[in-house]
């Protein structure tokens, strides 16, 4: 097993717009250096605090196995060897129609479409119709919604096209049904007028009637459909209405008997850190303030109150960490696998004070990673949340805003900028990849990731 050292800077985050101005190369040149040297990026967070965000570092959100399994399909390059994958392939018939519903309010999973597109469509032969129910509640979304369309058209071409648009509280309505039996209704081949319209008459786009922007999608008897996703959407009576004909229905999720899940829920569910440290027989260290062990330990157990022996909490110790030597003597002298160093800014209300605190954190940065560097350690730099409060800056009181976004840095000497990369993720992400950088066999890295050819090229050009 491989050495791994987290350092969490919980409360930091990337400042959004109107923010207080908090970090910089100056106050810490040397996270500038790791940004600036080894795998860099930032992940996504909900947690506004310190106990939700390692709630949600321990425990994996409900649903996202299935979008995990897939990335990781695509990753691979193995969408297309899924076996039911390929039988919705084969399964389309001659003058058939072969529709992919997907529910959308941002583009986060779009890429999904594509790759299902060009595994379901290879020779392009097959009518292939992907179909959008929006569920965005502001017309100042319309302009996110045009993007993501005229990319999914673009990336999709010649494999898929779109079929109708509709918003989610209209998906149950006669005119949704009478458009996607006749196609009757309202054609829009320049659909980015038809969402100007919208957005000027002031209608939400979960409000939108129903409009198609390709036709030769009607449905027919013995087409195929595929659901891509239905959260939070009421298409029970639409579902009804048009399962009356004879159709082939698979879901990714799973959704009702009559329709066949591609995606089987493994029996070993994702679990919890702790859990994943005591089945690989990891031994982890970590370092906080005492006040909040107990916490730490509630929510790295999935909120429960208990205690396994592979976790061990120490207060930390600025002469721990004081230079390069110290850290190589602790962590070669303890026999851990795994440090976290957990430092939490969020309780600070002046500028001042957490710039100090920054300031320190960035001198114990340096020597870890030097360390590191020497010992071939892995060195991972994080948040889990980033906060969001009122300050005071001297006299003048001014706004922190780190919220949603978190740095994360990935240092260690197998894995350099040109070859790899930090992709976009969540901090249950963090706590997996972390875990796998321990050893190889929790395989459940889901941040780092081999550049290809293309990837490198357009690296090269930024």
């Amino acid at each position: 097993m491989a050495k791994s050292i987290l350092l969490l800077i919980n409360g930091f985050g990337v400042e959004k717009k109107g923010s207080a101005e908090i970090y910089s190369a100056k106050l810490m040149p040397n996270m500038d250096y790791m940004t600036k040297n080894y795998l860099f990026g930032s992940l996504s967070t909900k947690a506004g605090d310190f106990n939700n965000g390692y709630r949600l570092f321990s425990i994996p959100e409900k649903g996202k196995k299935v979008d995990d399994q897939i990335d990781n399909l695509i990753y691979d390059k193995k969408l297309g060897s899924i076996e039911t994958i390929g039988e919705i392939a084969s399964g389309v018939g001659e003058g058939n129609n072969l529709h992919l519903f997907y529910i959308f309010e941002t583009g986060i999973k779009f890429h999904q479409v594509r790759e299902f597109c060009k595994v379901l469509n290879p020779t392009k032969q097959k009518k292939l119709f992907i179909h959008l129910i929006m569920t965005a509640t502001s017309t100042t979304q319309y302009d996110e919604i045009i993007k993501m369309i005229s990319k999914l058209s673009f990336e999709s071409g010649g494999f898929g096209k779109v079929g109708f648009v509709v918003g989610k509280n209209k998906l149950n309505t006669d005119d949704t049904l009478r458009t996607f039996y006749k196609e009757y209704g309202e054609h829009w081949n320049e659909s980015t007028k038809k969402f100007e319209i919208l957005k000027k008459e002031i209608v939400n786009p979960d409000d939108a009637n129903i409009f198609y922007i390709n036709s030769g999608f009607s449905l027919k008897e013995n087409d195929t459909v595929l659901f891509m996703n239905f959260e939070n959407v009421d298409m029970e009576r639409f579902y009804n209405n048009f399962t009356k004909v004879p159709v082939k229905k698979y879901s990714l999720y799973e959704m009702r008997e009559d329709v066949k899940n591609i995606f089987i829920r493994e029996a070993d569910e994702r679990s919890t850190f702790a859990s994943i440290v005591q089945k690989f027989g990891l031994s982890i260290l970590t370092f906080t303030n005492p006040k909040r062990l107990n916490d730490i330990n509630f929510y790295l157990h999935g909120m429960k109150k208990t205690k396994i022996p592979n976790l061990t909490y120490a207060t930390y110790s600025q002469s721990l960490f004081e230079s390069k030597e110290r850290v190589i003597d602790l962590i070669e002298r303890s026999g851990y696998d795994g440090y976290i160093l957990d430092f939490d800014i969020g309780n600070y209300n002046k500028v001042a004070d957490i710039k100090n605190e920054l300031s320190s954190i960035d001198v114990i940065i340096k020597n870890i990673s030097e360390a590191s560097k020497e010992k071939g350690y892995t060195f991972i730099i994080s948040s889990l949340y980033g906060m969001y409060a009122p300050v005071m800056d001297g006299v003048i009181q001014k706004v922190i805003n780190f919220s949603e976004r978190v740095p994360c840095v990935f240092q260690n000497n197998e894995f350099n900028k040109a070859d790899y990369s930090l992709s976009g993720g969540t901090i249950y992400a963090l706590s997996e990849t972390y875990l796998t950088s321990i050893k190889d066999e929790v395989g459940a890295n889901r941040l780092v990731h081999k550049l290809g050819k293309l990837d490198k090229l357009l690296s090269r050009k930024k």
